[in-house]
């Protein structure tokens, strides 16, 4: 539990950094994945929520960190801010559980986790695996380097 507490800390600690910067920006995007408020909980706790009532493998957050890149590449006119980047967080970790986990629940239960409505979540499940082109494999090259990326960025966060 110490380590995927770290690998949260350190993904929360990037998402961070990346929100405080488009949050700067004042950019208003608007999508399905956009609240109309930010919400309250940090993405730290999110994630921990998540980790916590999910009980996904540590491999689904950095699957989910490569998903929000790929996003990224893909849809540069896409802003990730702090009216959007919990709902990214929670389709692109529930996405991950699905493709990699052998274990997963109903979307109901994710969307009670997420703090989201089943419905939404699953409109939000549409959405996401079309702005993903249906291109959900990760291959083992792609998944060391984010690894190593992570562990290094985490060593140099944290104490």
């Amino acid at each position: 539990m110490q380590q995927s507490n770290h690998l949260l800390l350190t993904i929360s600690n990037i998402l961070d950094e990346i929100i405080k910067e488009t949050d700067a920006l004042e950019i208003e995007y608007n999508s399905n994945f956009h609240a109309n408020k930010a919400p309250s909980i940090t993405i730290y706790n999110y994630l921990q929520r998540i980790a916590k009532y999910t009980h996904c493998s540590e491999q689904c957050f950095v699957i989910a960190l490569i998903y929000l890149d790929r996003l990224q590449e893909k849809h540069t006119d896409l802003i990730l801010n702090s009216h959007c980047i919990h709902r990214f967080l929670l389709l692109s970790i529930v996405t991950a559980i699905k493709f990699q986990d052998d274990d997963y629940y109903k979307n109901e239960y994710y969307a009670k986790v997420g703090g989201i409505n089943v419905k939404e979540m699953n409109v939000l499940e549409q959405e996401f695996l079309e702005y993903m082109n249906y291109q959900l494999f990760v291959d083992d090259q792609q998944y060391a380097i984010y690894e190593k990326r992570l562990l290094e960025f985490g060593e140099i966060e944290m104490p």
